[in-house]
Protein backbone atom coordinates (compact mmCIF):
# COMPACT_ATOMS: atom_id res chain seq x y z
CA UNK A 1 0.00 0.00 0.00
CA UNK A 2 1.03 3.52 -0.58
CA UNK A 3 0.28 6.69 0.10
CA UNK A 4 0.95 9.36 -1.89
CA UNK A 5 -0.15 13.56 -3.04
CA UNK A 6 -2.58 13.36 -5.88
CA UNK A 7 -1.78 15.26 -9.37
CA UNK A 8 -4.42 15.94 -11.59
CA UNK A 9 -3.66 12.58 -13.26
CA UNK A 10 -5.39 10.94 -10.26
CA UNK A 11 -8.83 12.56 -10.95
CA UNK A 12 -10.42 10.25 -12.64
CA UNK A 13 -9.22 7.43 -10.13
CA UNK A 14 -10.08 9.00 -7.25
CA UNK A 15 -13.26 9.90 -8.74
CA UNK A 16 -14.19 6.21 -9.62
CA UNK A 17 -13.23 5.36 -5.97
CA UNK A 18 -15.38 7.88 -4.38
CA UNK A 19 -18.01 6.72 -5.91
CA UNK A 20 -17.88 3.12 -4.98
CA UNK A 21 -17.41 4.65 -1.47
CA UNK A 22 -20.76 6.52 -1.54
CA UNK A 23 -22.65 3.49 -3.14
CA UNK A 24 -23.35 2.02 -0.07
CA UNK A 25 -25.10 2.56 3.50
CA UNK A 26 -25.64 5.15 4.90
CA UNK A 27 -25.12 6.97 1.97
CA UNK A 28 -26.54 4.91 -1.25
CA UNK A 29 -25.42 7.56 -3.86
CA UNK A 30 -25.50 7.26 -7.67
CA UNK A 31 -22.88 9.10 -8.69
CA UNK A 32 -22.15 9.70 -12.40
CA UNK A 33 -18.45 9.64 -13.83
CA UNK A 34 -18.62 13.28 -14.63
CA UNK A 35 -20.46 14.21 -11.67
CA UNK A 36 -17.85 12.43 -9.27
CA UNK A 37 -15.20 13.78 -11.41
CA UNK A 38 -16.71 17.26 -11.30
CA UNK A 39 -16.42 17.00 -7.10
CA UNK A 40 -13.13 16.27 -6.56
CA UNK A 41 -11.73 18.70 -9.23
CA UNK A 42 -13.65 21.39 -7.56
CA UNK A 43 -11.68 20.42 -4.02
CA UNK A 44 -8.71 20.21 -5.91
CA UNK A 45 -9.36 23.77 -7.21
CA UNK A 46 -9.46 25.26 -3.88
CA UNK A 47 -6.86 27.53 -2.26
CA UNK A 48 -3.86 25.34 -1.49
CA UNK A 49 -5.97 22.78 -2.03
CA UNK A 50 -4.20 19.01 -1.08
CA UNK A 51 -5.20 15.50 -1.95
CA UNK A 52 -4.01 12.08 -0.76
CA UNK A 53 -4.67 8.89 -2.15
CA UNK A 54 -4.47 5.07 -1.02
CA UNK A 55 -3.12 3.03 -3.78
CA UNK A 56 -3.19 -0.86 -4.08
CA UNK A 57 -1.78 -2.57 -7.34
CA UNK A 58 -1.76 0.77 -9.21
CA UNK A 59 -5.18 1.29 -8.43
CA UNK A 60 -6.50 4.38 -6.22
CA UNK A 61 -8.71 2.75 -2.83
CA UNK A 62 -9.14 5.47 -0.82
CA UNK A 63 -9.01 9.34 -1.09
CA UNK A 64 -8.86 12.52 1.37
CA UNK A 65 -9.52 15.59 -0.19
CA UNK A 66 -9.46 19.56 1.41
CA UNK A 67 -7.78 22.63 1.38
CA UNK A 68 -6.28 25.56 3.97
CA UNK A 69 -9.06 26.98 5.11
CA UNK A 70 -6.93 30.73 5.82
CA UNK A 71 -8.81 32.29 9.45
CA UNK A 72 -8.08 34.91 11.69
CA UNK A 73 -5.24 33.86 13.67
CA UNK A 74 -4.55 30.34 12.67
CA UNK A 75 -5.02 28.54 9.52
CA UNK A 76 -7.02 25.13 9.58
CA UNK A 77 -7.25 21.87 6.98
CA UNK A 78 -10.81 21.26 6.00
CA UNK A 79 -11.13 17.64 5.05
CA UNK A 80 -14.17 18.14 2.21
CA UNK A 81 -13.60 14.36 1.41
CA UNK A 82 -12.55 11.20 3.09
CA UNK A 83 -13.45 7.77 1.25
CA UNK A 84 -12.53 4.31 0.95
CA UNK A 85 -14.07 1.45 -1.58
CA UNK A 86 -15.96 -1.06 0.13
CA UNK A 87 -14.05 -3.89 0.12
CA UNK A 88 -11.34 -1.97 1.80
CA UNK A 89 -13.14 0.01 4.73
CA UNK A 90 -12.32 -1.31 8.10
CA UNK A 91 -9.02 -2.15 7.37
CA UNK A 92 -7.21 1.20 8.82
CA UNK A 93 -6.75 3.20 5.25
CA UNK A 94 -9.22 5.67 6.08
CA UNK A 95 -7.00 6.12 9.33
CA UNK A 96 -3.69 6.33 7.75
CA UNK A 97 -4.51 8.66 5.40
CA UNK A 98 -5.39 10.64 8.19
CA UNK A 99 -2.10 10.50 9.55
CA UNK A 100 -0.64 11.07 6.92
CA UNK A 101 -2.57 14.50 6.45
CA UNK A 102 -1.18 15.13 10.33
CA UNK A 103 2.24 14.76 9.32
CA UNK A 104 2.06 16.88 6.37
CA UNK A 105 0.01 19.80 7.76
CA UNK A 106 2.34 19.81 10.67
CA UNK A 107 5.54 20.37 8.02
CA UNK A 108 3.17 23.58 7.44
CA UNK A 109 2.72 24.58 10.92
CA UNK A 110 -1.28 23.86 10.33
CA UNK A 111 -2.31 22.82 13.93
CA UNK A 112 -6.17 21.84 13.49
CA UNK A 113 -8.46 19.61 11.00
CA UNK A 114 -11.64 20.11 10.56
CA UNK A 115 -14.57 18.58 8.85
CA UNK A 116 -18.14 17.76 8.40
CA UNK A 117 -19.61 13.83 9.34
CA UNK A 118 -22.68 12.53 9.74
CA UNK A 119 -23.47 10.80 13.02
CA UNK A 120 -22.88 7.33 11.20
CA UNK A 121 -19.08 8.01 10.89
CA UNK A 122 -18.34 10.04 14.45
CA UNK A 123 -16.66 6.92 15.93
CA UNK A 124 -14.30 6.48 13.17
CA UNK A 125 -13.36 10.19 13.65
CA UNK A 126 -13.27 9.31 17.38
CA UNK A 127 -11.12 6.65 17.27
CA UNK A 128 -8.61 8.68 14.67
CA UNK A 129 -8.43 11.53 17.52
CA UNK A 130 -10.60 13.87 16.05
CA UNK A 131 -13.48 15.45 18.91
CA UNK A 132 -16.84 16.91 18.00
CA UNK A 133 -17.40 20.74 18.10
CA UNK A 134 -19.39 22.67 19.01
CA UNK A 135 -20.79 24.30 15.30
CA UNK A 136 -23.72 22.58 13.72
CA UNK A 137 -24.37 22.40 9.92
CA UNK A 138 -27.64 24.66 8.62
CA UNK A 139 -29.02 24.09 5.10
CA UNK A 140 -32.28 24.96 3.57
CA UNK A 141 -33.74 23.17 0.32
CA UNK A 142 -35.12 25.55 -2.08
Amino acid sequence: MEYRKVTREDISGLAEAMSKAYSEQPWYENWTKEKAERRVSAILGNYQALGLAAVENGSIIGGLLGYIDPYAEEDFFFVSEIFVIPERKRQGIGKQLLHELEQILKDEKIDVVQLISIDYNETFYSKCGLDRDSCSVQYKRI
